[in-house]
């Protein structure tokens, strides 16, 4: 590899290393090292596509946490009030005993969809947060 690489470290939980093994020993990858820059390439191309969003869009926000950490539920249910003028539904799922998936349908301006997603990514016990948008003919009312 031709290219300049910094070294950096990292810290993870058991569970995370073994998958990640996994994906190495699957044979796609050489190295640890290979399958992480894969995985925060795709990471930040991500982060990058659900940043400065502008704009009508409607879409949904699918958050996965873990109930059983901290006060996260409230916390969730505290940004639904504060965003209320943007969040339309939440459906909310037991995926597992712990394990907790809240589908959010938002419809609004971009940058107030955008600062909810700021708002729930640091929520200590949010595991994912993925945003799936469409951008909306603000000037069209189909249900006038």
């Amino acid at each position: 590899m031709s290219e300049d690489l910094d070294r950096m470290s990292v810290t993870l939980p058991p569970d995370l290393l073994g998958d990640l093994d996994g994906v190495v020993d699957a044979g796609d990858y050489d190295s640890r090292s290979e399958a992480t820059r894969d995985a925060l390439r795709a990471f930040v191309t991500e982060f990058n596509r659900q940043t400065d969003l502008a704009g009508a869009l409607s879409g949904t926000v699918v958050v996965l946490y873990d109930h059983d950490d901290a006060d996260v539920a409230a916390e969730m249910t505290s940004l639904q009030h504060e965003f209320a003028d943007t969040i339309i539904a939440v459906h909310h799922v037991h995926l597992r005993s712990h394990l907790c998936l809240e589908s959010i349908a938002v419809d609004g301006d971009g940058a107030d969809i955008e600062a909810l997603l700021a708002r729930l990514r640091p929520l200590k016990g949010v595991q994912q947060v993925k945003l799936t948008v469409v951008e909306v003919d603000s000037e069209t009312d189909h249900h006038s």
